[in-house]
């Protein structure tokens, strides 16, 4: 792009900004437009189209709100419609896959379709796992074909709702299998080929008749759409309907559906059966994703006054009928709220965002190929810390240790020299190789879907009683599954838990290392938070002062062989496990941390706790250590107590067993690091870690090291690197 035409677009672009709008936003605005002239300049002239333009609106939305005559502001303009985008947070990934969604609304799951089977991608190879209960199995492409024998007809579709990759209707029938109507010589050998073909994540599901008679004189395919908000007021709305419908003989129409389930098609007016009962069950749906703004769901509906989802979104589209009333007004009134908070965007704040995009193409520069900008800053962090705190190597250690990818402390740790160096996993290599799982690693990266997905295994994770969010910058109060059902959701309701319970956690939905942890406490009629009176008021300033996502849980009593050692904090095992396969994970390393005065109510060993090593098989505690300025000292009495840290832990076959299970239900991630707290009455995961503290421990086995050199030999030869 030569200067004048960089020029050109950065005033464009700043005539979008200037006004509050993000740079990003202008981008998108930008290229929406010049998309619409080059489609539509010639029906409807240029000068037209700039006038729309003007307007915020784009050509789709010339006949649906007859912008040619009509020139009020009534309506919401396309350019509103996308400065909203995204229109929801990190809980949009709820519906982001067919196999998510289905855990999620897992109460719902008559309305679910069937999940069979998983494909996708792992180590250069095809995967396929069982979605049924016999998931603990290997399975492969003739345990599809089998399955579609049985069920005479499946669907392989991919696993995301928004991908654009091809979906297929699989049939059997005579003896011959059919894909997509069609069959042929060989028909086993073709659909074997087409499985082991796909490059992307795909499920093999039930197939959905969307086949449905309105009246007598109206049948044919259809689905019908409903806009759904949980930000609109207290409880959840609908906030509009269109329905897809294709009867004999017609084309595909959209016909807006009115509160009372009418529509119309031509001159003649229709119902839809069973409409209320559809949408009270489409609010509790809003119910169950509480924590989504705003998002679509697509239902077909059956002859038994049913339905089943068939699809989800949490970047709604943009209706293609007239929008109501109610659905205007909600987005207008969002995007007034939306660029009230946003402010006066001022010279100093687009200084900072530049030198923001700078720095981030900067670490792009300087780091190997692959890394995640995001991962090669904490590297540079870690460096210069290594530089000013590690005092027990010269400089020209430090050097020597960066280029290998070491930070400095290692010579000691590892006992590094220049002809075993290789033998260790690097610390730059483990921050190169975030993330070793897939996309699937959203099931567990935070404490709130960690729950959900893992509904099954309830019973060995802590209650969880209340979701803490932001909803157009103010504290947003959803209440889980395990909260008591005449708890409301709000301050009044958790103060009812807490002197219901006595002891409550709250902790950041995904945090680590114990940041932000709080224990909120109930006794004699008065609150403590962190062992520090309070009042109701000052609890609830902060939670209303967090920025992040929070969690309100039971409090975990631990076992009193544990609590003996240590009693304040919960001393939590973290248990890395492989499942390369899927199916057969192996356990193959188990240490526990311990708090200790300097850790307070956390057990975090980089802030003064013990880490004690776990035999896998047996459960026994040996070695335990501290570590200070970055060396391990041995620690076999607890400074603080005295209690000596020896033994075995209880419970510890139960917890190797259910361990495992659950990497079987969660097949399709292979790297997971388990926080276990032991209680008296068993056990509870507190989270599963994706990227956990591997080098918490001088020492790996073989097949630790084994598994990370194949991980890098395979990034590197996906980014061609040496």
């Amino acid at each position: 792009m030569n200067i004048v035409k960089k020029v050109k677009r950065e005033n464009e672009l700043w005539s979008i900004m200037r006004h509050g709008y993000s740079r990003g936003m202008a981008i998108s605005w930008r290229k929406a437009v010049m998309r619409d002239n080059r489609n539509n300049a010639k029906r409807y002239g240029r000068s037209t189209l700039d006038d729309i333009h003007r307007r915020g609106y784009l050509s789709q939305s010339i006949k649906t709100y007859d912008l040619l005559n009509d020139r009020s502001d009534k309506y919401v303009t396309d350019f509103e419609y996308m400065f909203l985008s995204p229109y929801n947070n990190n809980f949009s990934k709820w519906i982001g896959d067919i196999i998510t969604t289905n855990r999620i609304l897992k109460r719902q799951s008559e309305h679910c379709r069937k999940v069979y089977f998983s494909i996708f991608q792992r180590r250069g190879g095809q995967i396929i796992l069982s979605k049924g209960e016999d998931y603990d199995r290997p399975c492969t492409v003739q345990d599809v074909i089998d399955l579609l024998i049985s069920k005479g007809r499946v669907e392989l579709r991919p696993a995301f709702w928004e991908s654009k990759s091809a979906r297929y209707e699989l049939s059997y029938e005579k003896e011959m299998i059919f894909i997509n109507g069609q069959t042929g010589r060989d028909d086993q050998a073709r659909l074997r080929r087409l499985i082991n073909g796909l490059q992307s994540n795909y499920v093999v599901a039930e197939c959905v008749d969307t086949q449905f008679a309105f009246s007598p004189k109206l049948s044919g395919r259809h689905y019908i759409m409903f806009w759904l908000s949980n930000d609109a007021g207290e409880e959840p709305q609908i906030l509009d309907y269109e329905l897809n419908v294709k009867a004999a003989g017609r084309s595909w129409a959209n016909c807006s559906v009115e509160e009372d389930g009418s529509f119309a098609l031509g001159d003649e007016k229709f119902f839809v059966p069973g409409w209320q009962a559809v949408c009270t069950e489409l609010l509790q749906t809003a119910r169950e994703l509480d924590l989504l703004d705003y998002f679509t769901v697509s239902i077909a509906l059956d002859d038994k006054g049913g339905f089943t989802f068939l699809h989800f979104s949490a970047k709604p589209y943009r209706k293609k009928s007239r929008i109501s009333q109610k659905h205007n007004d909600y987005l207008r009134s969002k995007a007034a709220d939306a660029k009230e908070r946003m402010g006066e965007i001022t010279m100093k704040m687009r200084w900072e965002d530049l030198k923001r995009r700078r720095h981030y193409s900067y670490l792009q520069k300087i780091g190997r190929k692959g890394i995640r900008p995001y991962m090669q800053q904490l590297w540079l962090d870690q460096m210069e810390s290594d530089r000013q705190n590690t005092k027990t190597t010269t400089f020209a250690q430090k050097k020597w240790c960066w280029e290998r990818g070491f930070l400095s402390f290692r010579i000691e740790q590892y006992g590094l020299t220049e002809e075993n160096y290789k033998n260790f996993l690097s610390d730059y290599d483990y921050h190169w190789l975030n993330r070793i799982n897939n996309i699937y690693q959203l099931w567990v990266n935070d404490k709130t879907t960690f729950r959900l997905v893992l509904d099954p295994f309830a019973d060995y994770i802590p209650k969880y009683y209340f979701a803490i969010t932001k909803r157009r910058g103010a504290p947003h109060i959803s209440r889980m599954w395990d909260c008591d059902e005449d708890v409301q959701p709000n301050l009044k309701g958790i103060l009812t838990m807490l002197e219901r319970k006595g002891k409550l956690a709250m902790k950041p939905s995904s945090g680590t290392h114990g940041d932000g942890f709080y224990c909120l406490a109930y006794e004699d009629g008065k609150y403590t938070v962190n062992g520090e009176e309070t009042t109701a008021d000052q609890l609830w300033q902060i939670i209303a002062q967090r920025k992040s996502f929070y969690v309100i849980t039971e409090y975990i009593n631990m076992h009193p062989m544990l609590k003996a050692i240590y009693p304040k904090s919960v001393n939590t095992v973290r248990v890395m496990v492989i499942n390369s396969h899927g199916y057969d994970p192996k356990i193959m390393q188990t240490y526990m941390r311990i708090g200790s005065s300097s850790t307070g109510f956390t057990d975090n060993v980089g802030y003064g706790g013990i880490c004690v090593m776990v035999d896998s098989e047996t459960g026994e505690l040996h070695d335990p250590e501290t570590i200070a300025e970055h060396r391990f000292h041995p620690c076999p009495v607890h400074p603080d107590t005295g209690t000596p840290i020896a033994g075995f832990l209880p419970n510890w076959q139960e917890i190797r067993e259910k361990v495992l299970d659950i990497c079987r239900y969660l097949g399709e991630l292979e790297y997971l690091g388990f926080d276990i707290a032991i209680t008296e009455e068993g056990f509870q995961v507190i989270e599963i870690n994706i990227h956990q503290d591997l080098h918490k421990v001088a020492t790996h086995s073989q097949e630790i090291k084994d598994f990370f050199a194949e991980k890098i030999r395979i990034k590197k030869s996906i980014y061609k690197l040496k």
